[in-house]
């Protein structure tokens, strides 16, 4: 907690306690002190002012501190400030410096302690503005175990085009393409993002979003108490995503979408290779 915030703690405090006490007399007054700092022919901004320069020449620091902060965050500038702490020198003399010292002090921190919440605010609207990368994935394979290939293709925030990936295996299956393809394509997005998995594959999806917990925890088994098909690839997976934010979005293959057919013909292009 600031300096800053004890004391408007403290005052709210004490200020409940002396009214829930005080007779009739003391609500009055009270309430004409929040009814004179009010809008009216003069601004309350131009208010906060006066009763800074006012507090300085009686030397009650607490009401300096009060008005100070107040003719601060009404937009009264720096230079503005010193302006009316003059006015109160002259007109206070010199037993009002070491109260002005204490302003001096005062304004310094309050100036410090704004621009470091300015700054807290800024980071996390950065971090709500934080890239979105979109990840675009499939995998082919000629025959069913044959030479098979693979392909991602990365997007951030769903425009910009970052990265685009491809290889190929000699004696594969069409699922470990699929899988491939997510895990050279998470590789290359940085570590703590958040990340939109596209992708015609269900055995990809329903896996990564449903079915991969459930196998760790079972010793890497099926529910038939099965060995898990190609567990390598999920275990690598397994602790791959543990890094990143995930999404999962079903594409309908061959339905028109640009970036799925691209690595469609990217992945099938790989075989052709070989």
């Amino acid at each position: 907690m600031t300096e800053q915030e004890e004391f408007d703690q403290f005052r709210e405090k004490m200020n409940k306690v002396i009214l829930e006490e005080g007779d009739l007399n003391t609500k009055r007054f009270f309430n004409l002190d929040n009814k004179v700092y009010a809008e009216g022919e003069l601004s309350a901004k131009t208010k906060e002012l006066l009763g800074l320069t006012a507090s300085l020449v009686l030397r009650c620091d607490d009401c300096i501190r009060y008005h100070l902060v107040n003719a601060a965050e009404a937009g009264w500038s720096k230079k503005e400030i010193y302006e009316a702490f003059n006015v109160a020198l002259l007109v206070g003399g010199s037993i009002v410096i070491p109260h002005l010292r204490r302003a001096a002090e005062i304004l310094e921190s309050y100036e410090f302690e704004n621009e470091a919440a300015k700054e807290k605010t800024s980071s996390k609207n950065k971090i709500r503005e934080a890239k979105k990368y979109q990840l675009y994935t499939d995998g082919a394979c000629s025959g069913n175990p044959g030479p098979g290939g693979y392909a991602a293709i990365i997007l951030e925030n769903g425009e910009e085009e970052l990265d685009q990936i491809s290889g190929s295996a000699e004696d594969t299956t069409n699922n470990r393409m699929e899988l491939k393809a997510v895990i050279e394509g998470l590789k290359r997005i940085p570590k703590g993002s958040s990340v939109e998995i596209f992708s015609d594959s269900t055995y990809v999806l329903k896996g990564l979003s449903k079915w991969l917990n459930t196998w760790r925890s079972n010793g890497w088994k099926t529910s038939a108490k099965k060995n898990v098909a190609n567990r390598d690839l999920w275990q690598h997976l397994d602790k791959l995503i543990s890094d990143y934010q995930l999404e999962f979005q079903k594409v309908k293959s061959h339905s028109g979408d640009e970036y799925n057919e691209r690595v469609d013909s990217l992945a099938k292009n790989e075989i052709k290779k070989d």
